[in-house]
């Protein structure tokens, strides 16, 4: 069972604690990588890395936005797909400026009382409180050393890598040891997870920018709505099969259902399922739209199990993708009928109606996607989000 597979309730009365942001699941079983430097102007493949990645005496800087605010917050450190133990520290968390960190506010957080952590193979850990007073869209920087050799996740994100050679820190696509943020506050939020692939997770978008659950969360604070929003796609993911990160159905207890005060799922996940078996080594993959409904059915089931609603989001447009087919785009269209017609879920989003030409339906609007006709621009994830009605999970 996951470290993370725990038993989800609501946020009780008497835990402050209440989840600020999350970073999912990232096993995956491909060869060990080392670190490349990305090409310029390229964007980072979406179907991910092929395995984890080995760095020596490295620092990495992450930032992310907080989707709570709190008195006090806390981080949370997984090793939970390593093969041995993990070293850390120090950790470092502060205010992160337009860029890169500002260094304001920074402070040294601690495990036990010590700056440094060792987390062995398939463990996770919590810091201690740390006081830092953060708002709700604030962007916070978190940095990790890794003291000695160092096998990250093979889940990735836009960081600022150093070295004891190269000190001058340089942007890549790495893994990080960090997976969550808590928050100390009066006043826990029911939450929403948006469970999804590289079309949720956000990119496309301008770095920092995130996708429309960010979007959707900054209007669900700025309406005093009452839900957070937190964002658990990983680009590449599948419903069915794994890849990049466990299947939909692998991790949705780990990275969903035992996320405190989880009171709705927003589901998004299939295109990749339909086209990643196009490409030869993932032909024996292939599903039809009978699979995926099933699978559907199953997170419903489980997500009610635990008393959480079900949104389900129509597919996109992929016609100019590199995985795009004929047979695919039969698929899509049905399993968009069902998500639309099929009266499964608690409510659905049609974001095939949001993002499609209308004079060309079965592709995306140029003015909203990112140059590859299958993610969204942030004009794009703009779009989506400001779609969704704020009342889509009461």
């Amino acid at each position: 069972m996951s470290a993370l597979a725990l038993v989800a309730t609501p946020v009780a009365s008497q835990d402050r604690w209440a989840p600020a942001w999350l970073f999912p699941s990232s096993s995956n079983d491909g060869p060990v990588a080392p670190p490349r430097a990305p090409t310029p102007g390229a964007r980072p493949d979406p179907r991910g890395p092929i395995g984890p990645t080995v760095i020596q005496d490295a620092t990495l800087t992450q930032m992310f936005q907080v989707a709570a605010r709190g008195q006090r917050v806390r981080l949370r450190v997984s090793n939970e797909d390593g093969s041995r133990p993990l070293r850390l520290g120090p950790v470092l968390l502060a205010r992160a400026g337009d860029d890169k960190p500002s260094g304001s506010d920074a402070v040294t957080l601690t495990f036990d009382g010590q700056r440094l952590v060792t987390l062995p193979a398939g463990s996770v850990r919590l810091s201690d409180p740390a006081a830092l007073p953060v708002r709700a869209l604030e962007r916070l920087a978190v940095t990790i050393t890794y003291p000695g050799e160092a096998t990250l996740p093979a889940r990735v994100v836009s960081q600022w890598l150093s070295t004891e050679t190269a000190p001058e820190p340089v942007r890549m696509r790495m893994g990080t040891a960090a997976s969550g943020l808590e928050v100390e506050t009066d006043n826990p939020l029911p939450v929403i997870v948006a469970l999804g692939d590289s079309i949720t997770e956000g990119v496309g978008s301008t770095p920092g920018e995130g996708g429309w659950p960010e979007a959707l969360n900054a209007r669900m604070i700025n309406s005093g709505t009452g839900w957070t929003v937190l964002n658990a796609g990983i680009g590449g993911n599948r419903l069915l099969h794994p890849g990049t990160g466990p299947s939909a159905l692998g991790r949705l207890d780990s990275d969903v259902l035992a996320v405190a005060g989880i009171g709705c799922v927003i589901l998004m996940e299939g295109i990749n399922d339909i086209g990643r078996p196009t490409i030869p080594v993932y032909a024996h993959e292939a599903v039809d739209a009978e699979d995926l409904i099933a699978g559907y059915r199953q997170v419903i089931a489980r997500a009610r199990a635990r008393g959480a609603k079900v949104v389900g989001v129509t597919l996109t447009p992929f016609e100019g993708a590199h995985y795009f087919s004929i047979s695919g785009e039969v698929i899509r269209q049905t399993v968009n009928d069902f998500i639309r017609d099929g009266g499964a879920f608690d409510a659905v989003l049609d974001f095939d109606a949001v993002m499609r030409d209308p004079g060309h339906p079965t592709r995306v609007r140029s003015d909203l996607q990112s140059g590859d006709w299958l993610h969204p621009s942030d004009a794009g994830y703009a779009a989506m989000a400001d779609a969704i009605p704020l009342d889509v999970c009461s």
